[in-house]
């Protein structure tokens, strides 16, 4: 199964962003682990406070660099979220409420 949006195509084994002068493959072996953040302004206020990530988007952080990058960010809407395959769907973190209070690390 392969789900193609405006950014990315994600495919059950690995995950392409699209970038203008090259694509980047990434490997769903190499990923560590996966957060999406819906942009509303608790969620912004939120992320600011636990570190330097914006909201709206789905961060990738990798277990090895590739590209000499360890994460990739991009926006994507909820409802293309939904529909990537489901062994990706169930690495995703989603940032909000399911954060227990006191936790200064979003992605526990």
């Amino acid at each position: 199964m392969e789900v193609e949006t405006k950014k990315a195509i994600f495919t059950s084994d690995q995950i392409i962003i699209k970038k203008r002068k090259q694509n980047i493959v990434i490997p769903l072996d190499k990923v560590d682990r996966m957060l999406y953040a819906k942009f509303t302004i608790k969620n912004y206020f939120a992320l600011i406070a636990y570190g330097k990530y914006g909201p709206g988007g789905l961060y990738i952080h990798l277990k090895e660099k590739i590209n000499n990058k360890k994460m990739y960010c991009f926006y994507i809407k909820y409802e293309n979220i939904i529909k990537v395959p489901k062994n990706i769907y169930k690495k995703i973190s989603f940032f909000g409420s399911e954060i227990p209070m006191g936790s200064t690390d979003p992605w526990y």
